[in-house]
Protein backbone atom coordinates (compact mmCIF):
# COMPACT_ATOMS: atom_id res chain seq x y z
CA UNK A 1 0.00 0.00 0.00
CA UNK A 2 1.03 3.14 -0.66
CA UNK A 3 0.75 6.41 1.13
CA UNK A 4 1.97 10.30 0.24
CA UNK A 5 1.97 11.86 3.64
CA UNK A 6 3.38 15.28 2.62
CA UNK A 7 2.05 16.90 -1.08
CA UNK A 8 4.31 19.39 -1.30
CA UNK A 9 7.96 20.46 0.23
CA UNK A 10 7.69 23.81 1.89
CA UNK A 11 9.58 26.34 -0.61
CA UNK A 12 12.92 27.58 0.44
CA UNK A 13 13.26 30.99 1.80
CA UNK A 14 15.81 32.94 -0.29
CA UNK A 15 17.76 35.33 2.27
CA UNK A 16 20.35 36.96 0.54
CA UNK A 17 23.52 37.66 2.74
CA UNK A 18 27.03 38.88 2.04
CA UNK A 19 29.91 36.68 3.59
CA UNK A 20 30.77 39.80 6.02
CA UNK A 21 27.27 39.74 7.08
CA UNK A 22 27.62 35.77 7.67
CA UNK A 23 31.03 36.14 9.84
CA UNK A 24 28.80 38.49 11.62
CA UNK A 25 25.61 36.81 11.68
CA UNK A 26 26.88 33.65 13.37
CA UNK A 27 29.23 32.39 16.18
CA UNK A 28 32.34 31.44 14.68
CA UNK A 29 35.43 29.16 16.46
CA UNK A 30 38.15 29.63 14.84
CA UNK A 31 41.73 27.49 14.99
CA UNK A 32 44.99 28.61 12.97
CA UNK A 33 45.12 31.23 10.18
CA UNK A 34 44.05 30.22 6.78
CA UNK A 35 42.44 32.36 4.65
CA UNK A 36 38.88 31.75 4.37
CA UNK A 37 38.66 34.12 0.87
CA UNK A 38 41.31 32.16 -0.66
CA UNK A 39 39.73 29.27 -1.81
CA UNK A 40 38.72 27.88 -5.05
CA UNK A 41 36.72 24.73 -4.33
CA UNK A 42 34.54 23.91 -1.21
CA UNK A 43 33.04 20.44 -0.69
CA UNK A 44 30.22 20.13 1.29
CA UNK A 45 28.57 17.48 2.56
CA UNK A 46 24.59 17.95 2.66
CA UNK A 47 22.75 16.39 5.94
CA UNK A 48 22.71 19.17 8.56
CA UNK A 49 24.92 21.49 6.80
CA UNK A 50 22.78 22.59 3.96
CA UNK A 51 20.11 20.76 5.24
CA UNK A 52 18.05 21.51 9.10
CA UNK A 53 19.71 17.85 9.66
CA UNK A 54 15.54 17.20 10.56
CA UNK A 55 14.49 14.84 7.80
CA UNK A 56 11.13 13.63 8.01
CA UNK A 57 9.09 10.55 6.19
CA UNK A 58 7.41 11.93 3.09
CA UNK A 59 6.07 8.50 1.54
CA UNK A 60 6.38 4.74 2.50
CA UNK A 61 5.02 1.44 0.34
CA UNK A 62 5.15 -1.83 1.66
CA UNK A 63 3.81 -4.96 -0.74
CA UNK A 64 0.48 -5.85 -0.81
CA UNK A 65 1.71 -9.22 -0.07
CA UNK A 66 3.01 -8.40 3.44
CA UNK A 67 1.44 -7.54 6.55
CA UNK A 68 2.08 -4.02 7.24
CA UNK A 69 1.81 -3.67 11.00
CA UNK A 70 4.38 -5.95 11.16
CA UNK A 71 6.90 -4.93 9.14
CA UNK A 72 6.45 -1.20 10.64
CA UNK A 73 6.71 -2.72 13.98
CA UNK A 74 10.38 -5.01 12.49
CA UNK A 75 11.23 -1.60 11.02
CA UNK A 76 11.31 0.15 14.54
CA UNK A 77 12.74 -2.40 16.19
CA UNK A 78 15.89 -2.22 14.07
CA UNK A 79 15.52 1.79 13.57
CA UNK A 80 15.86 1.89 17.19
CA UNK A 81 19.31 0.58 17.73
CA UNK A 82 20.33 3.68 15.22
CA UNK A 83 21.38 6.64 15.68
CA UNK A 84 21.34 8.01 12.21
CA UNK A 85 19.21 11.03 11.79
CA UNK A 86 17.34 8.95 9.22
CA UNK A 87 16.51 6.72 11.94
CA UNK A 88 15.42 9.14 14.23
CA UNK A 89 12.95 10.50 11.29
CA UNK A 90 12.05 6.87 11.37
CA UNK A 91 10.50 6.48 14.75
CA UNK A 92 9.18 9.57 14.69
CA UNK A 93 6.59 8.72 11.94
CA UNK A 94 6.09 4.84 12.70
CA UNK A 95 4.99 3.50 16.22
CA UNK A 96 5.14 0.01 16.96
CA UNK A 97 1.94 -1.91 18.01
CA UNK A 98 3.79 -4.86 19.50
CA UNK A 99 7.51 -4.41 21.46
CA UNK A 100 9.97 -6.66 19.49
CA UNK A 101 13.45 -6.67 20.91
CA UNK A 102 15.90 -7.84 17.34
CA UNK A 103 19.47 -7.98 17.58
CA UNK A 104 20.77 -5.65 15.92
CA UNK A 105 24.01 -5.07 13.30
CA UNK A 106 24.85 -1.83 11.57
CA UNK A 107 27.10 -3.03 8.42
CA UNK A 108 28.71 -0.14 6.84
CA UNK A 109 27.53 0.07 2.94
CA UNK A 110 24.55 -2.41 3.75
CA UNK A 111 22.85 -0.66 6.27
CA UNK A 112 20.70 -1.87 9.46
CA UNK A 113 20.27 -5.92 9.25
CA UNK A 114 18.85 -8.13 12.23
CA UNK A 115 17.36 -11.64 12.56
CA UNK A 116 13.48 -12.38 13.59
CA UNK A 117 11.77 -15.23 14.08
CA UNK A 118 14.09 -17.39 11.29
CA UNK A 119 14.32 -14.50 9.06
CA UNK A 120 17.07 -11.91 7.99
CA UNK A 121 15.73 -8.11 7.49
CA UNK A 122 17.52 -5.01 6.15
CA UNK A 123 17.09 -1.62 5.69
CA UNK A 124 19.46 -0.16 3.49
CA UNK A 125 20.38 2.38 0.13
CA UNK A 126 18.59 1.17 -2.79
CA UNK A 127 22.15 0.61 -4.08
CA UNK A 128 23.36 -2.09 -1.71
CA UNK A 129 20.45 -4.31 -3.34
CA UNK A 130 20.39 -6.41 -6.26
CA UNK A 131 17.41 -8.17 -8.42
CA UNK A 132 14.81 -5.19 -7.38
CA UNK A 133 11.30 -5.27 -8.92
CA UNK A 134 11.04 -2.78 -11.54
CA UNK A 135 8.06 -1.48 -8.99
CA UNK A 136 10.31 -0.20 -6.48
CA UNK A 137 12.67 1.02 -9.02
CA UNK A 138 10.05 3.31 -10.15
CA UNK A 139 9.20 4.31 -6.78
CA UNK A 140 12.45 5.10 -6.06
CA UNK A 141 13.54 6.96 -8.73
CA UNK A 142 10.22 9.20 -8.99
CA UNK A 143 10.74 9.73 -4.78
CA UNK A 144 14.80 10.43 -5.45
CA UNK A 145 14.00 13.15 -8.24
CA UNK A 146 11.95 15.10 -5.67
CA UNK A 147 15.13 15.39 -3.44
CA UNK A 148 13.98 12.52 -1.53
CA UNK A 149 16.43 10.06 0.39
CA UNK A 150 14.88 6.07 -0.35
CA UNK A 151 15.74 3.54 1.61
CA UNK A 152 14.30 -0.17 0.66
CA UNK A 153 13.51 -2.69 3.45
CA UNK A 154 14.01 -6.37 2.78
CA UNK A 155 13.27 -9.77 3.90
CA UNK A 156 15.85 -12.67 3.54
CA UNK A 157 17.29 -10.16 0.53
CA UNK A 158 14.24 -9.72 -0.88
CA UNK A 159 12.59 -5.87 -1.31
CA UNK A 160 9.30 -5.85 0.18
CA UNK A 161 9.17 -1.60 0.98
CA UNK A 162 10.98 1.47 0.83
CA UNK A 163 10.74 5.20 2.41
CA UNK A 164 11.46 7.89 1.44
CA UNK A 165 12.45 10.50 3.44
CA UNK A 166 13.11 14.72 2.95
CA UNK A 167 15.96 16.86 4.66
CA UNK A 168 14.58 20.51 4.18
CA UNK A 169 17.54 23.13 2.70
CA UNK A 170 18.45 25.77 5.43
CA UNK A 171 17.03 29.11 4.89
CA UNK A 172 20.14 30.82 3.74
CA UNK A 173 21.67 27.77 2.19
CA UNK A 174 21.17 28.82 -1.19
CA UNK A 175 22.43 32.74 -0.96
CA UNK A 176 25.56 30.91 0.57
CA UNK A 177 25.97 28.81 -2.42
CA UNK A 178 25.21 31.74 -4.64
CA UNK A 179 27.70 34.28 -2.91
CA UNK A 180 30.42 31.15 -3.27
CA UNK A 181 29.72 31.35 -6.96
CA UNK A 182 29.48 35.15 -7.41
CA UNK A 183 33.41 34.62 -5.77
CA UNK A 184 34.23 32.42 -8.50
CA UNK A 185 34.21 29.62 -5.96
CA UNK A 186 33.58 25.50 -7.52
CA UNK A 187 30.97 23.97 -5.18
CA UNK A 188 30.28 20.34 -4.75
CA UNK A 189 27.81 18.33 -3.09
CA UNK A 190 29.54 15.37 -1.30
CA UNK A 191 26.60 12.82 -0.40
CA UNK A 192 25.44 9.46 0.58
CA UNK A 193 22.46 9.94 -1.31
CA UNK A 194 21.32 8.41 -4.96
CA UNK A 195 22.42 10.95 -7.66
CA UNK A 196 19.14 11.89 -8.50
CA UNK A 197 18.26 12.76 -5.41
CA UNK A 198 21.70 14.83 -5.09
CA UNK A 199 21.27 16.33 -8.53
CA UNK A 200 17.91 17.28 -7.10
CA UNK A 201 19.45 19.08 -4.35
CA UNK A 202 22.14 20.70 -6.24
CA UNK A 203 19.49 21.94 -8.64
CA UNK A 204 17.72 23.72 -5.94
CA UNK A 205 20.22 25.33 -4.06
CA UNK A 206 22.70 25.84 -7.44
CA UNK A 207 25.66 23.87 -6.65
CA UNK A 208 27.73 23.06 -9.09
CA UNK A 209 28.97 19.39 -8.84
CA UNK A 210 27.94 16.14 -7.20
CA UNK A 211 29.42 13.25 -5.79
CA UNK A 212 26.77 11.09 -4.84
CA UNK A 213 26.76 7.59 -2.90
CA UNK A 214 29.78 7.84 -1.20
CA UNK A 215 31.02 5.85 1.58
CA UNK A 216 32.18 8.04 4.79
CA UNK A 217 35.76 6.56 4.23
CA UNK A 218 35.53 7.46 0.74
CA UNK A 219 34.97 11.51 1.45
CA UNK A 220 39.06 11.96 2.01
CA UNK A 221 40.20 10.47 -1.05
CA UNK A 222 37.95 12.81 -2.82
CA UNK A 223 38.87 16.03 -1.65
CA UNK A 224 42.57 14.70 -2.38
CA UNK A 225 40.90 14.59 -6.08
CA UNK A 226 39.58 17.61 -5.98
CA UNK A 227 42.78 19.51 -4.63
CA UNK A 228 44.27 18.20 -7.32
CA UNK A 229 41.96 19.60 -9.86
CA UNK A 230 40.96 22.86 -8.36
CA UNK A 231 43.84 23.67 -5.95
CA UNK A 232 42.85 25.44 -2.50
CA UNK A 233 40.23 23.37 -1.22
CA UNK A 234 37.32 23.65 2.08
CA UNK A 235 35.51 21.30 3.06
CA UNK A 236 32.58 22.20 5.22
CA UNK A 237 30.73 18.79 6.85
CA UNK A 238 29.72 17.11 10.10
CA UNK A 239 32.89 17.35 12.65
CA UNK A 240 32.76 14.25 13.82
CA UNK A 241 31.34 12.01 10.69
CA UNK A 242 33.11 13.89 8.31
CA UNK A 243 36.43 14.37 10.37
CA UNK A 244 39.52 12.55 8.15
CA UNK A 245 37.74 14.66 5.01
CA UNK A 246 37.65 17.70 7.22
CA UNK A 247 41.63 17.09 8.46
CA UNK A 248 43.04 16.49 4.84
CA UNK A 249 40.98 19.55 3.48
CA UNK A 250 43.06 23.13 3.10
CA UNK A 251 40.36 24.38 5.07
CA UNK A 252 38.16 22.47 7.17
CA UNK A 253 34.87 23.96 8.72
CA UNK A 254 32.53 21.81 10.84
CA UNK A 255 29.13 21.94 12.56
CA UNK A 256 29.13 21.81 16.04
CA UNK A 257 28.86 23.19 19.40
CA UNK A 258 32.54 22.42 19.84
CA UNK A 259 32.38 19.62 22.06
CA UNK A 260 31.28 16.92 19.31
CA UNK A 261 34.68 17.94 17.28
CA UNK A 262 37.91 17.88 17.16
CA UNK A 263 38.56 21.50 18.09
CA UNK A 264 42.52 20.87 17.69
CA UNK A 265 42.60 19.47 14.32
CA UNK A 266 39.85 21.56 12.50
CA UNK A 267 40.16 25.30 11.05
CA UNK A 268 36.82 26.22 12.06
CA UNK A 269 33.74 25.89 14.02
CA UNK A 270 30.18 27.16 13.47
CA UNK A 271 28.89 27.18 16.81
CA UNK A 272 25.00 27.40 16.14
CA UNK A 273 25.36 24.14 13.80
CA UNK A 274 24.11 26.16 10.96
CA UNK A 275 25.91 26.81 7.73
CA UNK A 276 25.08 30.38 7.94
Amino acid sequence: MKHNVFHKVPSLILNKCSYLCIIEMSHWLIEGGKNMLSQKFYAVAKTGTLTKGKPEVTNYYFADSVNEENMIDIVVALEKESNHPLADAILRKFEQKNKLTIDVENQIGKGLTGNYKGKNYRIGKPTSFEDVSDEYIRLNNEWASEGTTVVYVAVDEEVIGLIALMDVPSEHAKATIDYFREQGVHTTLITGDSEMTGKAVAKQLGIDEVIANVMPEDKSRIIDEQKEKYGVTAMVGDGVNDAPALVNADVGIAMGDGTDVAVDIIDLVFMLKKFI
